[in-house]
């Protein structure tokens, strides 16, 4: 446990970084929500953006033709109405069209209508349309790539036509990354399709005040939001990338809601009268390889030792003090196609040993494994699994930013990385294979026609009682050859101040902060 001198210098720290950027005012109101962060959002733009502190921030801005409910903390949420009032297929699973919210306004007072959404739409889609951005068309791919075309039917209708069935459509919607959320053409046309981000305009229940990177982004409830208002008139989110200082924030009451809560802090945050939520959300840490810095992991047979070296239920235990739970399959907890009983590689430290020494390896096998600094000591439990069938891994800790670029362009010697995702939606198998395979350099040396194969059929079926099982059969696929190594699921993650009324923690990686109030101080 910290020390309390190590809270009160931090708590101070928070306390003299609100009062220099003028948001203690904020956090001091009765009717403002101040959320910490634990890392940097990147651009607030639809189809630019990424990590989940991003998606918490920007879905308050943005919204989706299909949310997915989070009033409840039991169950896959489903699929809910936002800016489209209903949807529908064709019997072939191929054209999906919905039928749009009227009278709904962009913040800059402009109309969300078809068109607006056409505009969207071709900016990720179009090359020869005006606004058509690369950036957010490599983004958006993974989800677009098999779309034939899109139709504005009348001002209130528009329809989306796949060459091949895509029942997940729905459901793809609503998620943080490569989500369809809308923004306003006028402010693309305005700001350009870089200038977004620092200017975003939406539809969704708050408005863009302000951004000091490294600091705070402030929003502003929406007086003319269509949908309910929300219970607060601002939120601030602080960026506190620093656990003790984001705990000391909580506790001092500069902030409301706090996430990546420490393990060795639920207790403490218990006893002081903090709620701690339990739940289980579509988060998932697991490996991926770097199949080309670290040739010996091209081997099935040395990513099979590998799993079975690594003790999911000691990280559960021993790293989240039983705050996670061990997860064996890509499909998490929060999946709408998890199977509890499916199983990749067990436990098996002689296991790992004699798949090492058949694939030649002999207390002989080194490599790096890449983690941020909030996964450094599952990372280091880890390294030393390893160590105990004979692989010798140097554990590379580095800020959230650094490990974004050392993943992506991984340095001699860096063999696995420890990531984090996961989402409600089956297609995530597709995503992560495609990301954290495909990308990583093992296309030769995994599986390929297996795997992609079994993916296909699962994505492009058109028989729903069929969906989950084959996508359970494509995640099998995926882990036979240990392409990528699930570890634990988080069973804790936020903590909220005891003021906080209202908040869910939903199966999701997100929240939402409409329905959230405070009590008066």
């Amino acid at each position: 446990m910290r020390s309390g001198v190590a809270r009160v210098v931090a708590a101070a720290g928070v306390a003299l970084t609100l009062v220099l950027t003028g948001c203690g005012a904020d956090a001091s109101a009765g009717d403002t929500l101040v959320v910490g962060l634990y890392t940097e959002p990147s651009a607030i733009d639809p189809n630019r953006e990424y990590y989940w502190e991003t998606y918490r921030v920007s879905s308050n801005i943005y919204e989706p033709l299909v949310k997915e409910d989070l009033s409840t903390d039991q169950g896959v949420p489903k699929p809910v109405p936002a800016l489209a009032t209903s949807w529908r297929s064709s019997p072939d699973g191929r054209i999906w069209t919905f039928d749009l919210r009227q009278g709904v306004k962009f913040h800059d007072g402009t109309d969300f209508d078809a068109h607006a959404l056409d505009f969207d739409i071709r900016r990720f889609t179009d090359p020869s349309f005006e606004f058509y951005d690369k950036v957010s068309a490599g983004m958006m791919k993974d989800w677009y790539a098999d779309l034939k075309q899109t139709t504005v039917v009348d001002d209130h209708t528009f329809a989306f036509e796949f060459h091949r069935p895509n029942l997940g459509f729905p459901r793809l919607l609503a998620q943080s990354i490569r989500s369809t959320l809308v923004a306003s053409p006028a402010a693309i046309r305005a700001y350009g399709n870089d200038g977004l981000a620092d200017h975003p305009v939406g539809t969704g229940p708050y408005t863009f005040v302000e951004r000091k990177r490294g600091d705070h982004i402030t929003l502003k409830r929406n007086p003319s939001y269509w949908g309910p208002a929300p219970k607060t008139n601002r939120l601030v989110f602080r960026i506190i990338p620093n656990n003790q200082t984001r705990l000391a924030a909580l506790e001092s009451g500069d902030v409301d809601l706090i996430s990546r809560v420490q393990p060795t802090d639920v207790p403490v945050l218990e006893a002081g009268g903090y709620p701690v939520p339990q739940g289980s959300s579509a988060q998932l840490d697991y490996l991926s390889v770097r199949y080309k810095t670290a040739p010996a992991l091209q081997d099935p047979r040395v990513r099979r030792a590998v799993a079975k070296a690594v003790d999911r239920a000691g990280i559960a235990r021993d790293i989240y003090d039983g705050y996670a739970q061990p997860v064996t399959s890509m499909l998490n907890p929060g999946n709408e196609a998890y199977d509890p009983a499916l199983r990749d590689h067990a436990y098996d430290p002689e296991g790992a040993r004699a798949d090492l020494a058949a694939a030649g390896y002999r207390n002989s096998l080194r490599f790096n494994i890449v983690a941020d600094l909030a996964g450094q000591p599952e990372a280091e439990y880890i390294a030393t699994n390893l160590a105990a069938v004979g692989i010798t891994a140097t554990v590379v800790a580095v800020d959230r930013a650094t490990y974004s670029t050392r993943t992506e362009n991984p340095e001699p010697g860096d063999g696995l990385s420890l990531d984090e995702y996961g989402g409600t939606y089956p297609e995530w198998i597709a995503e992560v294979f495609n990301s954290g395979v495909i990308a990583k350099g093992g296309k030769d040396f995994v599986d390929y026609q297996g795997i992609s194969g079994a993916i296909d059929r699962a994505r492009y079926t058109a028989d729903p009682a069929a969906r989950s099982g084959l996508w359970q059969d494509a995640d099998r696929a995926l882990l036979s050859g240990a392409a990528l190594i699930p570890t634990v699921n988080f069973t804790r993650y936020y903590a909220l101040s005891p003021r906080v009324r209202g908040f869910v923690w939903p199966r999701t990686n997100w929240y939402d902060l409409t329905t959230v109030s405070l009590e008066p101080a």
